[in-house]
């Protein structure tokens, strides 16, 4: 057993060297992707798996799917948890940017959201803080890579920061948006809670069971059926739920 076992070690070691050195690889010889038709700067920036799946042009397809199938050219978006600016990016090239604002609560996402807005000749208003159902600070956390920023317990490598956060309804009331799209990691059911959400006809929502439990993303679409929302069973698809009313 124990000569085993060193050699097992050794291939766990030069199986991970290998990725990793695949990763560098990749991210030094592909710039920037194209991903439907958007401009996206690949860096070290990303996570391997994100870089993984923005370089094979799977990065958010399933999203960008069902938000191309919902959105209409009178629409007014809010994208909560812009991420790398993708979906925020595709929305303005169908409506203008003065049509969309996007949302993010990691401000050393910043810099990455505008060069991906320029690569693509697009500028949605964007602000950076986080979205909740009141306001005030937000604690986030930040794993090694800075694409990954939880509100969530903190894991192993994270650190915390306080950014400023925005209440959901009162953005709601401020921007009247049409279509609301959410591609936070943690959901909580108290976002919707405390506003009527009034003009809002749309809803596409990423909900991870994995993260945030059965339970709790009951209790969200619970409080979007409260005020009036029905689940499109035939685009919900996965972890990305379609609501309307």
């Amino acid at each position: 057993m124990s000569s085993r076992r060193p050699r097992s070690w050794a291939r766990r070691s030069l199986r991970k060297l290998t990725k990793w050195l695949l990763y560098q690889y990749r991210v030094s010889r592909r710039d920037i992707v194209t991903i439907e038709g958007i401009r996206i700067r690949v860096g070290r920036h990303m996570a391997p798996r994100v870089e993984r799946a923005v370089s094979k042009g799977a990065y958010e397809r399933d999203e960008l799917r069902l938000i191309r199938l919902v959105l209409s050219s009178d629409d007014v978006v809010l994208n909560v948890g812009a991420g790398l600016g993708l979906v925020s990016v595709f929305c303005a090239k169908q409506l203008g940017s003065g049509q969309v604002f996007a949302f993010e609560a990691n401000p050393d996402l910043e810099p990455r959201i505008r060069e991906n807005f320029a690569l693509n000749g697009v500028e949605p208003a964007l602000d950076m803080c986080a979205v909740r159902a009141t306001a005030g600070r937000v604690t986030i956390f930040r794993r090694k890579h800075i694409f990954t920023p939880s509100v969530l317990a903190p894991r192993d490598g994270a650190d915390s920061l306080e950014v400023p956060g925005k209440a959901l309804g009162y953005l709601i009331e401020k921007v009247r948006p049409t279509l609301l799209i959410v591609g936070m990691e943690s959901v909580e059911a108290e976002l919707f809670v405390g506003s009527e959400l009034p003009g809002l006809r749309k809803i596409v929502l990423e909900l991870h069971e994995h993260v945030v439990g059965v339970d709790k993303k009951r209790r969200v679409h619970a409080a979007l059926t409260a005020l009036g929302f029905r689940e499109d069973h035939g685009l919900s698809s996965g972890e990305h739920l379609v609501l309307r009313r």
